[in-house]
Parts: structure tokens; C-alpha cells; sequence
């Protein structure tokens, strides 16, 4: 199997919706304060979030430190973004929690005070835990089957037992106990589900032919619509690693493949069946039809095969704000198919110069778009940018900022990273340029050749292809 396709597979992305409260939410009961200290900010202020949806957003003071009163509380885990990296808390009616990070270790530094802090420093440490076993799951997932569960069984009842002991010393509330045990539980789910993907001995379709039979009985278990972990981390990982895995044997029923390959129509459709069939919760399913069909879209050239795949998602969501985000995607790629010129949008130079895009193609270019909300993405971009620049001189390299932010801006943030700044240039409209471009996810890149035309619109700096993606343009 393909490694970055597995890694592809663990990417959580997280979407906020702007909708201030939770002043429509049946669930309000009393209140709770949330505060603390963040060291080394990496801004002033905290969005906080729940149900991927905006509560506030939370500005440091002189010492940097915030607070926040809800004067009514729905229970449950809430997320804080401080604009680089997101963790999650839980927050309980008459809680009284603070905080302290310092964001050079972010999670590791991650430590809860006062009202139910040893259950979320118990939440924390679990969620390290689960971070270490990521890292070594691709090694565990060599072994044979047998092999493979035992270890898995070992780390689950590790996990147990020291809930359980917690659970006799501190007699914690039974939505925690809830939490943590989903927390535990799906990780083991995910794990074995991910199993025929990362295991390189066979071909996905003979490992499925010698796993026992038991291996997948924990699924008759699973509450596939749980609206309390509908929004939880560890569950929605579990979901979208099961629609991989059981779309994957149901396409392996009507084709000849024996391979995983995310880039099959076939195989997308049939995950969105499954999605269909197994999952009656609209928000659940929703999220899930989006999360795929998304995915399929960003990663494929294939733009025949969007109509079929469209058709599909219109029948199975009840979501419009999906539906419409998709069907203009999709249209927008359509648009910007090989062999199309570029949409001649306009930029903003370091004078604040109007520029035509099309207008800085002179010779083979590379494209490719940053934010100061993705730190990491933002510096590897950079570099290995300048790499490729240094090795091949004959192809332009422009970056481009999607924020609506100032050059003085952009230009102290590329510094605060050390990065190479070479041709830098602007959104004028930072909307319409994501939207046109389909800026999504940031790390697409557009191949151009020396007349504005498009060489490959979804190609990643990254990807063990791209050397020769350059080469065929600077020979042709």
C-alpha cells in the first residue's frame, strides 16, 4: 500500500462554523468559568469552540492569561485554537478549570487545574498515549493477525485498567467515565480496522481472506450513530478508518482489484454507500458523505469521473450548504482542467501593486499557497521550495498567501520562520481566490507551463512524482 495514502488517512482536518453560543442548544444547564496562562503565545487570543461550532473567542491579557464566564453550560468536550494547534478539554456544569501551556511543547506541557482537572490531565495523557501509538502502528501492523490483536488487547487493558483505578480513587462523573472509555475503545477499533491497510505482506484482498473470523465482531457492538461522540476525535477517527476498510471488502466483491487505491471511483462510491446504509444519524452521516467525497475530489485529476460521484453525494446528504460547497468545487475544477489557462486573478505585490496572475508566467511555474494558521505546512512549503529552486533554475517558483493580511505582515511572519523569501505575492481577494482556485487543502500546488496553461492543478511538492511532473514541463 501506498505510505502517504495511509498517512492520508489519519489527517483530522477540522472545520469551524461561525455561529456565536449555544443559546439554541436544549441542553443548557448551570455555569462554568474556563481560564489559564498560555506561554510563549503563538497569538493573543483562543477560539473556542464546540460542535465545530464558534462559542467565543478568548484574548490574552498583558500576563497572557484569559478567561471566560458561560453563564449557562452545555457538558460536554469543548476545543481551543490558539491559532496554530488545536486540543480538546471537557467542561462540566460548575466546573472551575485553568489551563497552562507553553506552546513549544504544546501537548506534552498541556496541564489542567481545579475543577475537573485530574479527569481532563487523564484525557490528555491518553490522547499522548494514542499520539506514540500512531508512530508505532505501522510497525505493529507487520505482525501477523493473531500477533497484531494481542498486542492491541495489551495496550487496551493497560488503558482500562488505569481508568479503572481512577475511577476507584477519584469517582469521577459518568460522562467522563463515558468519554474515556469511547476514547479507549474506538483507538482499538481504529487500529484494527487501519490492519489490512498498513500490513505490507499481502495485498489488501488476500489479508481479508486469512483474518479470523472473529477479527470484526467488535462491530456488531458499535453504536454508529452516538450523537454525544458524534463531534469526539477518537470516534469520528474510527468512523472514517471502518468506511475505508468496509467499502474496501464491499469493492473487492464486484471488482477484479487486490489493492487499496483511494483513487478508484468505484471504490469511492461504494464507501459512500456504506455511509448510507450503516449510518442513520443526519449529522453524522452528512459530515462523513462530505468528509469522502472531498477527499476523492482533492486527489484525483480524473474530473469525468465527478459528475457520477456528485449524483451520488446529492442523493445520500440532506445537507444544502454541502451540496453547494461541492457542486462549486467541483465545477471550479472542471475549470481549471489540464490544459486550461489559470484564472487570470489579480495579486498584490510587496508595493501593493495590482499584478494579473497570468501575467508573472514567463517560463515553467510552480505555484503553491500558504497561511500563518498552518505553522508547519508554512516553513516545509518554504524550504523545500528553495530546493527544488536551486535544482531547477529554468521553473519559477511563486508562493502565495491566502490571508488578508498586509505585506509588513506577511513579511514578519515569513521571517519569524527563517524561511527563504523569493516571489511573494498576495490575494487581492483572498475568498475569491480559494474559491476559484480551490485553495483546498493548502498544500495543492499548480504546475504551470510557459504560457499560463495547467500542467497539473492538484500536484503535491511532496509527492515522489513531482521531479518528473517538472522535468516533462521544462522538456516539452
Amino acid at each position: 500500500m501506498n505510505i502517504k495514502a495511509l498517512y492520508l488517512l489519519l489527517i483530522l482536518p477540522v472545520f469551524l462554523t461561525s455561529c456565536k453560543g449555544d443559546a439554541t442548544d436544549n441542553n443548557l444547564q448551570g455555569g462554568a468559568f474556563f481560564g489559564g496562562e498560555i506561554v510563549n503565545p503563538y497569538s493573543n487570543y483562543l477560539v473556542l469552540s464546540k460542535n465545530r461550532k464558534l462559542v467565543d473567542t478568548l484574548f490574552l491579557d498583558t500576563k497572557n492569561r484569559f478567561s471566560y464566564t458561560f453563564e449557562s453550560l452545555t457538558p460536554g468536550m469543548y476545543n481551543f485554537f490558539d491559532g496554530r494547534e488545536t486540543q480538546t478539554f471537557l467542561l462540566e456544569p460548575n466546573d472551575s478549570l485553568q489551563l497552562r501551556l507553553n506552546t513549544i511543547d504544546f501537548d506534552e506541557s498541556l496541564v489542567f487545574t481545579g475543577t475537573n482537572a485530574k479527569e481532563n490531565n487523564f484525557l490528555t495523557n491518553l490522547f499522548l498515549q494514542n499520539e506514540q501509538e500512531d508512530k508505532d502502528i505501522l510497525s505493529i501492523s507487520q505482525l501477523n493477525p493473531k500477533e497484531f490483536e494481542s498486542k492491541l488487547h495489551e495496550l487496551r487493558d493497560e488503558k482500562l485498567n488505569r481508568l479503572a483505578q481512577f475511577k476507584k480513587k477519584n469517582k469521577p462523573s459518568k460522562l467522563f467515565l463515558e468519554l474515556a472509555k469511547a476514547n479507549i475503545n474506538y483507538k482499538y477499533y481504529s487500529n484494527k480496522e487501519l490492519y489490512p491497510l498498513a500490513n505490507y505482506s499481502k495485498s489488501e484482498r488476500d489479508l481479508f481472506k486469512i483474518l479470523p473470523e472473529d477479527f470484526y465482531a467488535y462491530r456488531k457492538d458499535v453504536d454508529f450513530n452516538n450523537d454525544l461522540l458524534k463531534d469526539y476525535r477518537p470516534y469520528n477517527s474510527f468512523l472514517r478508518f471502518y468506511v475505508n476498510n468496509a467499502a474496501l471488502q464491499k469493492h473487492f466483491k464486484h471488482s477484479d482489484d487486490s489493492t487499496y487505491n483511494d483513487r478508484i471511483l468505484d471504490y469511492t462510491l461504494d464507501k459512500l454507500e456504506v455511509i448510507d446504509e450503516k449510518i442513520q444519524n443526519q449529522e453524522i452521516k452528512n459530515g462523513l458523505l462530505n468528509y469522502n467525497i472531498i477527499h476523492f475530489i482533492s486527489i484525483t485529476k480524473n474530473t469525468e469521473d465527478y459528475d457520477a460521484l456528485l449524483e451520488s453525494f446529492k442523493k445520500k446528504s440532506t445537507n444544502k450548504e454541502h451540496i453547494e460547497r461541492v457542486t462549486r468545487i467541483v465545477d471550479s475544477y472542471k475549470r481549471l482542467k489540464p490544459g486550461k489557462k489559470i484564472p487570470n486573478l489579480e495579486l498584490l505585490d510587496k508595493n501593493d501593486d495590482v499584478v494579473d496572475l497570468q501575467e508573472l508566467i514567463k517560463k515553467p511555474t510552480v505555484i503553491y499557497f500558504w497561511t500563518k494558521t498552518n505553522k508547519n505546512h508554512l516553513i516545509i512549503a518554504h524550504n523545500k521550495a528553495a530546493e527544488l529552486q536551486k535544482k531547477y533554475p529554468e521553473v519559477d517558483f511563486i508562493a502565495l498567501n491566502v490571508d488578508s493580511i498586509s505585506y509588513k505582515e506577511q513579511l514578519r511572519i515569513l521571517k519569524l520562520y527563517n524561511v527563504k523569501i523569493n516571489k511573494e505575492y498576495r490575494c487581492k481577494s483572498a475568498s475569491e481566490t480559494i474559491n476559484v482556485l480551490s485553495v483546498k487543502p493548502i498544500n495543492n500546488v499548480f504546475i504551470l507551463n510557459d504560457k499560463a496553461e495547467i500542467v497539473n492543478a492538484k500536484a503535491n511538492m511532496f509527492n515522489i512524482s513531482f521531479e518528473q511532473e517538472l522535468l516533462g514541463v521544462i522538456n516539452q
